[in-house]
Formats: C-alpha cells, sequence, structure tokens
C-alpha cells in the first residue's frame, strides 16, 4: 500500500517548516509567509544512488584535486577543487563572479556552465573577450532546476557552474526564484547531484545590503567552501576570502586585478600596497596575519582637537571599536586627552584590519598624530595591547618579520620580550611616556 504524500508549511522568507499553518513564523516572525508544500514520500530521485562504501584501513589517501590555472586561488582552497564539492562565491553585483568562473573554466576540461542570469551569446562575448573561449566549455541557458540536473546526467562534464543558485528553481514548490525556499531545494538537488556523482560545483550567490549571502542561512552551512568576492575601494582589486573551507584553513585569500581582459592574479609576495609609498607623521606598517599569509597593511591616524565635547572616532577598513578602545587606552595610562579629539583612521593594503596583532601598531599611529611628530619606529610594528596596558608578543612574530624582510623592511617593533637584535620590544603602554617631553 502507497504511503500518503505528507502536507508541511515552508515560511517564504527563512525556509523553516511546519507540520501545520500558523500565522506567524516562529523562527524570523514573519507574518503570513507559511505556504503549503507537499512531500511526496514515494518520489524516486532522477540521480542514481551509489553503493555504500566500505571504509578500509590501508589504501586510504588524499583524493587528487582538480587545478584551476589560477595558482592563487588554488592555494586558498588547500591545493585545489575536491571532486563532488561544492563551492559557494557570493559578491556584489559586477564584482567579477562571473569573470571568475570562466576563467576557472578554460582550465577544467568537459565543463558545464548554466547561464542563469545571461544569454549565451553574452557569456560567450565575455569568455571571447578575456581569452576565456574553450571548446570543453558548454553554455546552457537555464533556470529549470529539473532541466540543469537533466542535462548535467546526460552530459557528465568535469566540473558544473550554476549562475546563479538565485535563478534556479523548481517547478513543484510555490514561490518565485531567489526565495529562500526555492534557494534551499535548488542548492540541496545541486549538493545531492555532486556528491553521489563526485561532480564539483561551482555556484554564484548575490549579497544583501548587510553583506551576507541571499538566502536561507542554510546555503553556507550545506555548501562544503564559502568564498567572498570583495571590491576594493580602487575598483582595480578583488579579494577573494575563505570564510568556510571543508577541505582547508579558513581565512585565507587571494588578491586579483581586474583589467579590460579579465582577472589577473596578484602573488603574495606582492601585495596590494608598495611599501615605498608609505610614511609620514601618523602613518605605520603592520603585518598582518591572513589564513597562513603576511600580509602588509598602512594605518594612517589622524587625530585633531575637537570642535564638540566628545570626539568622533571614523574608520576606513577597520572596527570602530577597536579606535574607541585604543583611544582609552592611552588616556588612561599616558594621561592623553583623547576625548577631547576626533580620531580618523584608515587601512590600507587590500584587507581590513581584523588582526590582535594590530593593536600596537594602532596605537603608536595614534600617539604619532597626537604629539604630531614620527617616533623613531619606521619599520614593522606589531603587538597585542591588554586592557591593562600591558603588551604582549604577537603570534608568529617570526613570519611576519620574514615577509617583512623580504619586501625590504629591516626594522622592528614588537610588543612583549624577545632576544632578536634587530627587533626592540616594549612590554608596557607605559614605556611610552619617554616620547611625550
Amino acid at each position: 500500500m502507497a504511503k500518503k504524500d505528507k502536507i508541511v508549511f515552508v515560511c517564504s522568507e527563512c525556509g523553516e517548516s511546519y507540520p501545520k499553518w500558523m500565522g506567524q513564523c516562529q523562527s524570523c516572525k514573519a507574518w503570513n509567509s507559511l505556504e503549503e508544500k507537499t512531500l511526496r514520500t514515494s518520489a524516486s530521485s532522477t540521480i542514481s544512488a551509489s553503493a555504500g562504501v566500505t571504509m578500509k584501513k590501508q589504501g586510504l589517501g588524499e583524493q587528487q584535486r582538480l587545478n584551476t590555472g589560477l595558482l592563487e586561488f588554488d592555494r586558498m582552497l588547500g591545493g585545489g577543487i575536491v571532486p563532488g564539492g561544492v563551492l559557494l562565491i557570493g559578491g556584489e553585483p559586477g564584482a567579477g563572479k562571473s569573470t571568475l568562473l570562466l576563467t576557472i573554466a578554460k582550465s577544467m576540461g568537459r565543463v558545464l556552465y548554466v547561464a542563469g542570469e545571461e544569454s549565451s551569446g553574452q557569456v560567450m562575448d565575455r569568455a571571447e573577450r578575456i581569452g576565456a573561449v574553450s571548446d570543453g566549455v558548454i553554455v546552457f541557458q537555464e533556470t529549470s532546476l529539473h532541466d540543469i540536473l537533466d542535462q548535467a546526467e546526460k552530459l557528465k562534464p568535469d566540473i558544473l557552474m550554476v549562475d546563479s543558485i538565485q535563478t534556479v528553481y523548481s517547478g513543484e514548490l510555490r514561490g518565485f526564484s531567489g526565495s529562500p525556499v526555492q534557494i534551499r531545494e535548488a542548492a540541496g538537488s545541486l549538493i545531492e547531484f555532486a556528491k553521489k556523482t563526485n561532480t564539483p560545483v561551482i555556484m554564484t550567490g548575490h549579497i544583501t545590503k548587510d553583506g551576507q549571502i541571499a538566502g536561507p542561512k542554510l546555503l553556507e552551512h550545506a555548501v562544503d567552501v564559502v568564498l567572498y568576492f570583495e571590491t576594493q575601494t580602487s575598483d582595480a582589486y578583488r579579494i577573494v576570502r575563505s570564510v568556510k573551507n571543508r577541505f582547508g584553513a579558513t581565512g585565507e585569500i587571494a588578491a586579483f586585478e581586474m583589467t579590460s581582459e579579465g582577472l589577473h592574479e596578484i602573488p603574495a609576495s606582492r601585495g596590494l600596497l608598495r611599501i615605498d609609498e608609505t610614511g609620514g607623521i601618523g602613518s605605520v606598517l603592520f603585518p598582518q596575519l591572513a589564513g597562513t599569509q603576511i600580509i602588509p597593511l598602512e594605518i594612517q591616524v589622524l587625530v585633531t582637537p575637537a570642535g564638540f565635547t566628545n570626539g568622533r572616532r571614523i574608520g576606513e577598513n577597520i572596527d570602530n571599536s577597536k579606535i574607541h578602545l585604543t583611544a582609552a587606552i592611552l588616556e588612561k595610562y599616558l594621561r592623553l586627552k583623547m576625548s577631547q579629539m576626533d580620531i580618523f583612521v584608515r587601512v590600507q593594503g587590500g584587507t581590513p584590519l581584523d588582526d590582535s596583532a594590530g593593536d600596537l601598531a594602532l596605537l603608536v599611529a595614534m600617539l604619532e598624530s597626537y604629539l604630531e611628530r614620527n617616533l623613531p619606529f619606521r619599520g614593522g610594528i606589531a603587538g597585542e595591547v591588554s586592557l591593562t596596558g600591558s603588551v604582549r608578543l604577537p603570534s608568529v612574530a617570526e613570519r611576519r618579520k620574514k615577509a617583512f624582510e623580504a619586501l625590504g623592511v629591516c626594522a622592528f617593533l614588537f610588543g612583549g620580550k624577545g632576544e632578536d637584535r634587530d627587533v626592540r620590544y616594549i612590554s608596557r603602554v607605559e614605556d611610552f611616556r619617554e616620547f611625550l617631553s
């Protein structure tokens, strides 16, 4: 006797499901957002199930990764794309997500490129412009989930690319394409295809005004790798950041330069900051740890008397709370009137200041601008400053030092204590009092 189909009610805003209808979703608190959905218990998947695999102690080895032809991109992923892995690339419109897919596709053998936002002609024009035309790339303009999976089953590509996941829809569900329900269904089916056929899948995704990938958060939890495509203020540079990676380290970045001929990788040894163009009162260099890389950053600070009782704190590529905290430490331990000052901070180098070892560099830059003179620290500065006024040695200090030495920086100021003769160490904020007179 066949089982009856199960009826559930799914929230169109967040994708949460309930056994019965109710006026308000208990998860996202949206009103009148529950839609009826039928779960067919007897339905069979269009993808044939594979037999179970016995795990043996002998003969286990790492899967052979697929190289994309982009050295920095492969390094960020941990050595390349894992067969059966699912990658999600999010970014603002025009950041270069489609260009990145085509750049990868030309080196990946047989590729099924699903164009949901552009026509086949538009995709081919871009591929020709950036030199990514390849006989192995099949452009398939389609948004129906059923047709996409059917085509992938027939062609059996080496890699499947979907641009973008928000355009894919299932006719078996209510709601428009891009709604949380449709995104969850489309992503789930594509992930199932990837795992059962061992075919890598790369999906692009839109982001919201808050900078998050649009759709239910389940989307990011379900995929193997989540990458964010960040646009720099110069509009020429692009940073791809790994925020989730089941097959490698998170926090890794890869830098690209957008030109009329497409994306070009920027080697880690080059970076986005010209050391010879940095300097001045209130400007210091900081070796930031980003994943396994050391990225040179320039921290610029301008401290001026406030026109009001309380000074303003404005930062670019830095959390404003870090500016408030550093100013409070200077006022507490060096008796500086930071509360009566406007403080403006700019971080240059292609990535925000999010390393705790940058506390000392920010403090020195702020102190220089307040005193209106350079302090005798013209090299790399790194150290963690605590609320008690102590300054601690930065993590991987030797790696930071060697990375900066390769760029021609020879002098260093680190927190804590050490025996390196090329490094000056400072253990307390109060030790800066010698420069106040």
